[in-house]
């Protein structure tokens, strides 16, 4: 059973697939219209046109697409940062129950003013409930757990990058991968939380 956290990313991850569905209608829509230039309005041609507006599009042009493909890529990074505040303070309820007067003070308090996820950052975090190392055993098969932390530590520069106005070149396999990424890391950090606050609580929190 997953974290509340981690449904709701789950949900919040639809706008991604929003961004890219709408990278693939513009692709199509402009290799309809070069069909129909080229075409020269001879009623012979008329398919090529049609063709073009229902075949998967290649890579579309950086003039017409990379404005979705940025805004798709800090989405991303601002959704998981959102999964991590929202799972710090899920778990935290949870550990703080009874022990103290009121849990989101002190949720609020152990959070570092630097909220940008970075692993230092996670690892503060949550060791200010008493999980510790929370990010140095997450890995998955062929990313081992130094690739993970650089991945997600280039991933944050580079939205902040974005952010400031600089022109990074992303791609629609960049957000893809960044996509499939952002799910695997949420996943095995839920399950890190699990498997360290278990033995605490005497149960599974969720």
């Amino acid at each position: 059973m997953p974290s509340k956290s981690l449904t709701n990313l789950t949900e919040r991850l639809k706008d991604i697939d929003q961004l890219l569905n709408a990278h693939s209608a513009i692709t199509k829509f402009n290799n309809a219209q070069n069909a129909a230039n080229q075409a020269g309005g001879q009623l012979a041609q008329v398919a090529t046109v049609f063709n073009a507006l229902v075949t998967k599009p290649g890579k579309g042009k950086p003039k017409e697409v990379d404005a979705i493909n940025r805004a798709a890529y800090v989405l991303l990074a601002a959704h998981f940062q959102g999964f991590v505040d929202e799972i710090h303070a899920e778990i935290g309820k949870i550990v703080l129950a009874g022990k103290a007067a009121d849990p989101d003070a002190v949720i609020k308090l152990v959070k570092p003013p630097r909220s940008n996820p970075h692993v230092n950052i996670i690892n503060q975090m949550f060791a200010g409930l008493g999980v510790y190392e929370i990010m140095d055993s997450i890995s998955w098969q062929k990313c081992d757990n130094k690739t993970v932390k650089t991945r997600l530590t280039h991933c944050l520069e580079t939205r902040n990058k974005i952010a400031h106005g600089k022109k990074e070149p992303i791609t629609k396999s960049k957000v893809v991968q960044l996509k499939q990424f952002v799910e695997l890391l949420a996943k095995k950090l839920d399950a890190e939380i699990v498997a360290k606050t278990q033995p605490i609580l005497g149960k599974a929190p969720w």
